[in-house]
């Protein structure tokens, strides 16, 4: 570690410039308990993208190109002057040692990227550290340079320890700088403790199920490993790591700087600093045992949340290692699909945006290979939301937005909603809009009536029969292509008791699902183009209430949870997003000379490039625009068009 206090800026001898001082944080400042980007769904939910397998070569040289177009995630335990005068915080740091020192970017801050092919996830670093080394034995590496992954393989987030809950699947391990693993016994040639995977018979080597390999480079050092997917599925639960599976994941960074005793340094511990990507505010207390003691009805409730059972949005040290505290990933599909979609939330703004259940819908999407723009609606305009809808394939509405956020005037309760003429197709899970957008009949003055439109498991509702909270919905018209897979009658798509959005459209709306066996109460209904709107005006495009709920009180009064989906649900949104993308144009592409240059014409789909047919990764060429003329340089390139 460099003791260095470095000034920037200058001083002037008369007047005119002062000196300024480039702030490092202070990380002995930093209150575990705090909140900041790491402890919500918002900044800690991503998509681990597909690659070719055998694609990734691991000698610490990862990149974004490598891993899919991965952007690679930067993790720094202190960010400068934000213009208030004061450094703050940018990861999550543990309060031990209590000597802990940080001296700024330089000294510790790394950078990430994740992937995945058929066999493996990968993890590559590439890590700032002016003092690099590893001289602990392999269970002691949370002591060198190492990262620190926690992995909740079955995503039942839990509030446990993953350093002795014995992990059967996932778990928590390190990685040093090498790429040495700390469960493995290099000395023995077996695995050392139960933190990692004890329920399989792994083994690390070069082409065993896990390995690593990094180095010290200028600056700091780089590192990549693998996990066989295998240390992550259960064979009872048929968990498969693919196809938008979701995953609880952390990583962390060790710093050892050779300050601590076994350097004959001056500080008590070889460990400088520990930080984390995520220590997500969990439920302290929702615990296997706690889980195990539920009966169903308490489990479909959700009593504990109400009972005293545990203790909402905590974070503090224990969480870095709990099921709870970590991020989550999902895993981009093998086949995947294409489509622009606007996802409109309440807000992007700030630490906790998006919330509830749009961080994971959103990173879903994703995965499903859409191209997905978030707009933010709260503090919008109409005139902003009707342009960010062009060039749209479909438009999603979230349920966490304020209806009158999407209605022209803005704020206005009987606003007219902004998209109402936009031919683009919308799918709606706001019910709260509806009447806005003349999807059903409005009041005078723009007040809910929780008749017409509403969500179920709310006392204020005109009729008690669906106060309830309900898991199931009722297919009304199973031949539509949106319930396609599905049977008719009723259909589970919540794992809990929740809300079902509902709304009484016109005679010519296609109804697909209700509430209610006897088909009251839709909870998915569908306006083709050119159908008549309550009001008389006519659908200019394709226009869809969603099932999707929210709070409701008593019933169920907690916010949209993606957990709480069930796969029929998740079939009965990709089903609505595909009725609405126009047909797939087949992908033509046709390359010819233009004297010393190369035209490339395509359509149907995005061009991509490679280096050979086979074992050379696809990437895409966003810098290519059909019928370009473009000069040959270098290596010669296949070309194709994906879909």
């Amino acid at each position: 570690m460099n003791r260095l206090l470095c000034f920037t800026g200058c001083l002037a001898i008369a007047g005119g410039c002062a000196l300024t001082v480039a702030q490092v944080y202070d990380i002995t400042t930093f209150d575990p308990a705090s909140k900041g980007p790491w402890a919500y769904r918002g900044k800690t939910t991503l998509v681990v993208p597909k690659v070719a397998k055998g694609s990734i070569t691991l000698d610490g040289a990862a990149s974004a190109a490598e891993y899919g177009g991965f952007a690679g995630i930067e993790v720094v335990p202190g960010l400068g002057d934000q213009g208030a005068g004061n450094a703050r915080p940018g990861a999550w740091i543990l309060d031990f040692p209590e000597d802990r020192v940080w001296d700024g970017p330089e000294d510790s801050g790394f950078t990430y990227w994740l992937a995945h092919d058929d066999d493996y996830l990968y993890v590559g670093v590439h890590v700032k550290d002016d003092v690099v080394v590893s001289d602990n034995p392999n269970a002691a590496f949370w002591n060198d340079d190492s990262i620190e992954i926690v992995v909740d393989a079955l995503n039942d987030r839990f509030d446990n320890n993953t350093d002795n809950s014995k992990d059967a699947f996932g778990g928590h391990c390190y990685v040093n700088y090498q790429g040495r693993f700390s469960a493995w016994d290099d000395a023995a040639g077996q695995i050392s403790g139960e933190s990692w995977a004890t329920g399989v018979n792994w083994k690390y080597g070069p082409n065993e199920d896990i390995f690593g390999f990094g180095k010290a480079v200028a600056g700091g050092w780089q590192m990549e490993t693998r996990f066989h997917k295998r240390l992550f599925e259960d064979p009872a639960r048929g968990n498969k790591l693919k196809d938008g599976y979701r995953m609880g994941f952390n990583i962390g960074l060790d710093d050892d700087d050779q300050q601590g005793p076994s350097a004959g340094g001056w500080r008590t511990f070889d460990l400088e600093v520990q930080y984390f990507w995520a220590n997500r505010e969990r439920l302290q207390g929702y615990t296997a045992d706690l889980v195990a003691s539920l009966t169903p009805e308490a489990i479909a409730g959700k009593w504990y949340l109400f009972d005293g059972s545990v203790t909402p949005g905590v974070v503090n040290s224990t969480g870095r290692l709990a099921h709870g505290g970590t991020g989550e990933i999902l895993f981009a599909y093998d086949t995947p699909k294409r489509g622009r979609i606007l996802f409109v939330t309440a807000t992007t703004d700030g630490d906790n945006a998006p919330i509830n259940a749009d961080p994971a819908l959103i990173a879903l999407l994703q995965a499903r290979g859409y191209t997905v723009t978030v707009f933010a609606a709260g503090g919008s305009t109409p005139e902003s939301l009707r342009t960010a809808a062009q060039g749209q394939d479909v438009v999603l509405i979230s349920e966490t937005i304020g209806s009158t956020s999407v209605v022209d005037p803005a704020g206005s309760a009987t606003g007219v909603f902004s998209l109402k003429d936009v031919d683009v197709p919308v799918i709606s899970f706001e019910a709260y809009m509806f009447d806005n957008a003349d999807w059903v009949e409005r009041t005078p003055d723009g007040s809910n009536d929780f008749i017409h439109w509403g969500n179920s498991g709310r006392t204020d509702l005109a009729d008690p029969a669906i106060q309830d909270g309900r898991d199931s919905l009722f297919i009304r018209k199973p031949t539509h292509p949106i319930a396609a897979g599905l049977p008719e009658g009723p259909v589970q798509v919540y794992n809990v008791l929740y809300s079902l959005t509902f709304g009484l459209p016109s005679a010519d709306a296609d109804v697909v699902a209700s509430i209610q066996p006897d088909g009251s109460y839709p909870t998915i209904f569908v306006y083709d183009k050119g159908d008549r709107l309550v009001d008389g005006s006519i659908a200019p495009n394709k226009r869809i209430g969603f099932f999707l709920g929210q709070n409701a009180v008593p019933s169920c009064d907690w916010a949209l949870d993606y957990a709480d989906l069930t796969d029929a649900a998740r079939t009965l949104l990709f089903n609505t997003i595909e009725y609405c993308l126009p047909a797939a144009t087949p992908p033509t592409l046709a390359i010819a000379r233009s004297g010393a240059n190369v035209v490339i014409t395509y359509a149907g789909g995005v061009l991509q490039s490679a280096a050979a047919l086979a074992g050379a990764p696809w990437q895409d060429e966003p810098g290519i625009a059909s019928g370009a003329a473009i000069q040959p340089a270098g290596a010669g390139k296949f070309y194709r068009v994906r879909q």
